[in-house]
Parts: C-alpha cells; structure tokens; sequence
C-alpha cells in the first residue's frame, strides 16, 4: 500500500512516499519546501502569514496525493507548531481548508522516533544521538543498541539565527552570542551536561550539510563519519564575518544550499553538545523521525527495550 507521511518542521515542509508491505517499506519519492516555520511564530503565535504558508504547500501536497490516489496520508508537526499557543486554531483550519489532520508529537516522541529510524545505522551499541531542527533538538542517549534517556531542548538552528543573527551568515561576535545561548539552555539541563560519548550520531539537515561539507574539504574522508573537532573548523570559517574566497563559497552552497542562513548556528549547537559528551566521532543517518514513524505508528513492529526496532527497516 502507499503512504504519504507529511512532517511539518520548524525549517521544512516535506512530503515522502512510501511502499509499505507488511513489514518492509521502500521510498518512492520526497518533496521539501524550506519555509522557517520557525520564524514566523511572533509572541507565541503563529502568523497568518506562517499559516498561509502552510496550508498553500499541504495544498500541493494534497493535489499530488488525490492526482496518484494515494489511499494513506499521515501529517504531523514539530517544534514550531508544538510551541505555538495557537496550535489548535492552527490545525483545525489546516484540516478544513486543505483536509490534512496534523497531529503535533510532543518532544519526547519525536526523540524516539528518530531513534527508532536510524537505529539501523548505528556502528557502535552506546552513544548519543541528536536530531536539530529549525526550532529544537532531541537528545537521545542509548547503551548497548537500547535507549536509555531523552530529552528536547529548546534549541533551533532557525530560533538562534533569528535572535542572534542580523545577516545571511553571523559574525564572530554572533557566533559567540549563539554559543553562549547554548550554552545557557544546558546550564539548565544538569542530566544532559553529565551524559559521556565517544560516539555521536546526528541526524536532521543540519548533520546532513556538516558531513557533506566536510566531505567536500577532505575527500579522501570516510563517507558520513568526520571527527566532531572539524565542526570547531567549519565554524571558523564560515563564522568569521570575513569575506569567503571563491572556494569556501562554493562548498558551502554545494553542501546547505537550502540552509544558509542557519547552518552555522546549527553547527554550534552540533559543536557545544559534542564538546559537551566529549565526542570524538559524528556519523550521520539518512534514516530518522518519518522511518520511525513508519515503524512506530504504520508497520506496528514489536520494540526491545527503549524502542529499538526488532527488526531494522530495509
């Protein structure tokens, strides 16, 4: 049967399609709009203008779906529409104008579903995992392939940028900015700053765009691993306020094309948490919240302990 899975975040909009038969399930094909949902939120509140948005994009996403005959669709939203008081206004306007039921997952769950979906790619059986969005990050800690605690922090690539940052790519002093709010939400968080891993998995397009972007500094690279202390570097960089040469420019726009403006204050959250467990190694997973989803909410596969699935997804 196909499913289309449709994740509202704080930075994108995507829709994937999905054979699923029995428990296996294949992606068929993936559409993204990079909207910052994240920035339109003003004193709690999403904008009429954040909200037009939306319901023009689940709109197209609506008219494919009915094009194909889709028989199965599943939406849900993230930080930006969880954190907005009026969520429910939201959604109940979104289902009536486009048909789309958003379910909005709480923090906790979507720690756990991104757990659930990359845990096929995990190299090693203890670490932790991140997952930074536009508007959060989730924090999973996991012991011998079995998830051990969670937390959502209220950090967001897009949230930092539009506090701290007044161009496309920040300066050293707002990088600095940046760090120091970073640093202050963990300040607050006393069980994540005592967790310990020499092993990072990131996932989320902020992970995707580091790992590319060193891959494209140093080819002869492992594919998808790079030392956390090369983030320190990519910061440096792109972080400095100076002008890039012709070459920096090129790897950053083949590596974020679709988040300038918030890979940066992306890779210091990715930084700080990595300096923060003492990480020496970041390995990136294709496979995250939707996947999980996938296992959690459609294919309804039995879990070992901490949600693990008791198969890996193909």
């Amino acid at each position: 049967m196909l499913h289309a899975i449709i994740d509202i975040g704080s930075n994108t909009i995507r829709m994937a399609v999905y054979q699923i038969s029995g428990r296996s399930f294949t992606l068929l094909m993936k559409r993204k709009h990079t909207v910052g949902l994240a920035a339109y939120l003003d004193r709690g509140h999403l904008t009429r203008a954040g909200i037009e948005q939306t319901v023009g994009i689940l709109g197209g996403f609506m008219d494919f779906i009915g094009t194909f005959a889709i028989p199965h669709v599943h939406a849900f939203a993230t930080a930006a529409l969880r954190t907005a008081e009026n969520r429910r206004a939201v959604t109940e306007e979104i289902a009536r104008r486009t048909g789309v039921q958003v379910r909005i997952i709480s923090g906790s769950e979507e720690a756990a579903y991104g757990f659930i979906g990359a845990t096929a790619h995990l190299t090693h059986p203890d670490g932790v995992m991140i997952d930074i969005g536009g508007g959060s990050t989730e924090i999973i800690a996991y012991e011998h392939r079995a998830m051990r605690g969670r937390w959502s922090l209220p950090l967001g690539s897009l949230a930092l940028s539009k506090a701290h940052v007044a161009g496309l790519l920040p300066t050293a002093a707002e990088c600095a900015a940046i760090r120091a709010a970073v640093e202050g939400i963990l300040a607050g968080v006393p069980d994540v700053r005592a967790l310990r891993a020499k092993y990072m998995v990131g996932m989320g397009g902020v992970l995707s765009s580091a790992s590319r972007m060193h891959r494209l500094l140093h080819p002869e690279g492992a594919v998808r691993h790079f030392p956390a202390a090369a983030l320190g570097g990519m910061i440096a960089v792109y972080g400095s306020g100076r002008p890039l040469t012709e070459d920096e420019t090129a790897v950053l726009l083949r590596a974020a094309p679709d988040r300038l403006h918030t890979i940066i204050p992306g890779l210091i959250i990715a930084h700080v948490l990595a300096e923060t467990f003492g990480a020496a190694d970041i390995q990136y997973s294709d496979s995250g919240v939707r996947e999980g989803y996938i296992w959690k909410e459609i294919v309804g596969g039995e879990t070992r302990d901490g949600g693990t699935p008791a198969k890996e997804p193909p």
